[in-house]
């Protein structure tokens, strides 16, 4: 392949997120060569994308054979399931690749990991870090000098002030707010519409104004 040639794209995951990682690649000028299956079908939210559903990382590999070197980026919600296929993808031997929509802001000095997926209306603040393959969601904002842990997600709307820590594989649901300052653990959750402004251990699920861990009764 000519060194100035681009590798071939493709995503893996055939979900609603597929869409939206599609969506943002064609805004940026990039047309994938198409989706990689992991789980089960569902291909139904794809049948008007324009592009094939090229192999699946579980049962062929064919497709990544037939493809050779090629970037990829893993659009599912999930993040421990994304996790695990991006580990398997780098395995196969592709490479990683950050996917920001153009009408994303990434301000000065932010850095943005590899297999990152920066939507559509969000705003990465000064200094601030985003982890290996997280997701910022649809309209949320990371202040400065925050820091995404790896396999994290930012749900839609969310909003984090200046100089929070999010833990890896820890997801921020939609329209969630976090003060300064906040350290929130590994592997936790917070909810939708939930404002923490206490620390969040790992491995605890908050809800709530404020936000408090959810006992068995409120638990979603």
């Amino acid at each position: 392949m000519d060194p100035e040639t681009p590798l071939p794209f493709v995503i893996v995951g055939t979900g609603d997120h597929a869409r939206v990682i599609l969506d943002a690649l064609r805004a940026s000028g990039r047309m994938p060569s198409g989706f990689v299956e992991v789980d089960r079908p569902r291909t139904s939210t794809l049948r008007d994308a324009g592009l094939p559903i090229i192999g699946d990382m579980k049962a062929d590999l064919g497709w990544y054979e037939r493809l050779g070197p090629a970037l990829f980026v893993v659009a599912i919600g999930d993040n421990e399931i994304r996790a695990e296929a991006y580990e398997r993808a780098l395995e196969l031997g592709l490479t990683a690749g950050a996917v920001v929509h153009p009408s994303a802001v990434l301000l000065g000095e932010c850095h943005i990991e590899p297999g990152s997926q920066i939507c559509a209306g969000s705003v990465i603040g000064v200094n601030a870090r985003v982890g290996a393959n997280a997701i910022i969601n649809t309209a949320a904002t990371i202040d400065h000098d925050n820091i995404i842990g790896e396999h994290a997600s930012i749900g839609p709307g969310a909003h984090l002030a200046g100089r929070v820590m999010v833990g890896d594989y820890t997801h921020v649901g939609i329209a969630a707010t976090v003060i300064e300052g906040i350290r929130i653990g590994s592997r936790s959750y917070i909810a939708a519409g939930g404002a923490v402004v206490r620390d969040v251990p790992d491995n605890v699920r908050v809800a709530g104004v404020p936000a408090r861990a959810m006992n068995s009764q409120n638990r979603g």
